[in-house]
């Protein structure tokens, strides 16, 4: 099972990532994803969560960063695990635990 972090970055970035390790003084992820506010157009006031390649011009699919640049690592809220997961695997999971069968 992957072990999806909320890492609040010393820059102020947030990255929706997998944590693959943590030694206490680096921490490697795999596939981040940054946070992003995107505002309404229509409705400035009320703004919208996205997420966003991290480090998109690399090639890389795993980075190791240094304790001294993370402020905190947290348990993201279900929805954003969701989206993390249907980026990467093209399987989409329901935000609900209840499902309705179809009728035949």
């Amino acid at each position: 099972m992957k072990d999806i972090k909320l890492i609040r970055l010393l820059s102020g970035e947030d990255l929706l990532t997998e944590v693959v390790a943590d030694t206490g003084f680096k921490v490697t992820i795999k596939n981040p994803l940054r946070v992003v506010i995107i505002p309404g157009k229509s409705t400035p006031n009320n703004p919208t969560v996205g997420l966003a390649p991290w480090a998109e011009f690399s090639e890389d699919d795993e980075f190791v960063l240094d304790n001294q640049h993370i402020i905190a690592i947290m348990r993201p809220v279900k929805e954003f695990v969701s989206q993390y997961n249907s980026a990467f695997s093209g399987i989409i999971t329901p935000s609900s635990s209840l499902l309705v069968p179809k009728e035949m």
